[in-house]
């Protein structure tokens, strides 16, 4: 997290935090935590009362996309590469209900090496839609290997899980490992127990910054020459071509709730490869 004097920051994964980190660590008076910590490892800084409680977010498609090549690139620093490619079956990771048979299941048999084989190309369009079907099909659930294996609910998308666990209080994420109410209920529900107030959008990370600096009355410093992530280098015009019409469809069901949102707009209807 980052922490400043009237603010924090939250870190979703792949939404430019690294940049952010880079820009703050120019500052005295801010403090850089580990990176992608949450609200519940800092309990000590009494941050829900600091007045700019900020996010990060960005478009769930280069989301996916970014998440993939950054994964295809670090290998083992990937947590999401370590968690698929490993037989998780500690018991610190496990979840007392109904998913935990099918989870122990799926850890003892999953191919490890075929699951491997799907980072080897940072190239590979087909290896692309294939990582997708397994983070958003849900009967491919238990091969992640992560708290979201235990998730109850089938409508759930991973970046969906990302964003309320970085953004609302454990006690209250854990009703996804519940399945005692519908769905939409839930979605209702904990979007009015979100504390972060502010959001930063990767797509206008500058300037999105730049005023809320500007608002907060920070000196702005030069940030030019800051490293903002090596895979959004790669991004281009023409990466949506890298996702079948399938699997845009199967982001835009399952991360329904962050399109509405943060107004982002669907584009598998202009799109059928």
């Amino acid at each position: 997290m980052i922490i400043g004097k009237n603010f924090f920051i939250t870190e979703m994964p792949k939404t430019g935090t690294s940049f952010l980190r880079n820009y703050f660590k120019t500052y005295k008076n801010i403090i850089i935590t580990n990176h992608h910590d949450t609200i519940e490892d800092n309990k000590n800084a009494e941050l829900l009362k600091k007045k700019y409680k900020i996010g990060t977010i960005r478009s769930p498609y280069t989301w996916y996309f970014s998440l993939w090549k950054w994964s295809c690139l670090q290998k083992k620093q990937s947590p999401l590469y370590n968690d698929l490619t490993s037989r998780r079956i500690k018991i610190k990771r496990l979840k007392l209900n109904s998913k935990l048979f099918d989870y122990f299941f799926n850890q003892i048999t999953k191919n490890t090496n075929k699951l491997k084989s799907l980072f080897f190309d940072v190239n590979s369009k087909k290896n692309f839609n294939k990582f997708l079907q397994i983070l958003l099909n849900h009967k491919y659930r238990n091969y992640i290997s992560s708290d979201f294996s235990f998730t109850q609910y089938n409508e759930l998308g991973y970046m969906t899980h990302f964003f309320f666990y970085q953004n609302v209080l454990r006690k209250d994420y854990n009703i996804f490992f519940s399945s005692k109410q519908k769905f939409s209920k839930i979605i209702k529900d904990l979007d009015t127990k979100i504390f972060t107030n502010y959001h930063f959008k990767t797509e206008s990370l500058d300037k999105d910054l730049k005023l809320f600096l500007k608002r907060n009355k920070i000196k702005l410093k030069k940030f030019d020459n800051l490293d903002k992530n090596a895979t959004d280098k790669r991004l281009n015009n023409d990466y949506i071509n890298f996702f079948t019409s399938k699997n845009l469809k199967l982001i835009e069901k399952k991360e329904n709730y962050l399109f509405k949102k943060f107004k982002y707009k669907k584009i598998s209807k202009k799109n059928k490869n």
